[in-house]
């Protein structure tokens, strides 16, 4: 199947670069539809598949600038099992490529019939969809996501990814088991998003939110359910961060202690030269790995 023949359906919220980034798609696929402002990750995926006309769709995060050689994309679609299929996105802050931010295709009645987010009635699916059956990812990169629009983009994106990488399949460990336990890639994530950012206007609280993120779910009570809640997430925002740089730097500085005590990951502070020179390497190695594979 070509992936120009299937709906593309742009989920947006209240993302500061909603507009700019939907303009960007209109002129790659000027018949891409909208779906904006519903609350809850399920609830705004059903209300995508309900204005679907195909019988798979195209989902785009409105922070997402899409390379238009996805549309071009041909796919075997072949296993009955698969219901949605994913590509990676590439963080423009951190230099990450995976499932965060990426593309998806969904199979239509899939979504209409999941049960995730707020309407989830199991513990796996309660704040994201990857854990559940049913998903075939792939290493591909078609997109980037721009995290950085606002202080509380930044911070949103690096506090829920700080919260879900410090999980296993959805579900809450000892935090002395986190680093034995957790799949070792998603331990590098959360590193990666705990450390680097500080070279970016908007980045240094992307590394905030990401060590609350981890702090929040393994060295306290909160209920990190709670992450998937957008209005709450603001609410946690006006009341947990400084509104200022130099107090959000001295924050997160603060808390590498803690987490390194209950989880033993060790999370040193980089200053705008090293973050930047750890993007560039990572972004080095990941293309020297292109040009290895062939």
């Amino acid at each position: 199947m070509k992936i120009v023949e299937f709906d593309k359906i742009y989920l947006s919220y209240d993302e500061p670069n909603a507009e700019q980034n939907y303009a960007d798609l209109l002129t790659k696929v000027p018949w891409a539809e909208r779906v904006h402002g519903v609350k809850g990750s399920d609830a705004a995926h059903k209300a995508a598949a309900e204005l679907s006309e195909t019988d798979w769709f195209v989902s785009v995060d409105a922070d997402n600038i899409v390379d238009p050689a996805f549309f071009n994309l041909d796919i075997n679609m072949s296993d009955p099992a698969v219901k949605v299929y994913g590509w990676c996105g590439e963080n423009v802050v951190n230099g990450l490529r995976y499932g965060n931010g990426g593309l998806k295709l969904w199979n239509r009645e899939f979504v209409l019939n999941m049960k995730t987010h707020e309407a989830s009635e199991s513990d796996r699916a309660q704040v994201d969809f990857c854990w559940e059956d049913g998903y075939k990812n792939s290493s591909i990169t078609f997109s980037k996501s721009f995290i950085n629009a606002s202080p509380f983009q930044a911070w949103r994106a690096g506090f829920r990814e700080g919260v879900k990488m410090s999980l296993l399949d959805g579900i809450k460990v000892p935090a002395s088991e986190l680093t034995t336990r957790v799949w070792w890639h998603n331990i590098h994530r959360l590193k990666q998003w705990s450390t680097v950012g500080s070279h970016d206007e908007n980045g240094i609280y992307a590394v905030l939110g990401a060590r609350q993120g981890v702090y929040y779910t393994n060295c306290t009570d909160w209920n990190y359910v709670d992450v998937r809640d957008f209005e709450y997430l603001k609410q946690f925002y006006d009341s947990n961060v400084p509104d200022n740089k130099h107090n959000a730097i001295e924050l997160a500085k603060e808390l590498a202690n803690p987490i390194q005590l209950n989880t033993g990951i060790n999370l040193p502070w980089l200053d705008e030269y090293q973050s930047k020179y750890t993007l560039d390497l990572y972004n080095e190695t990941i293309e020297l790995c292109k040009t290895y594979r062939g």
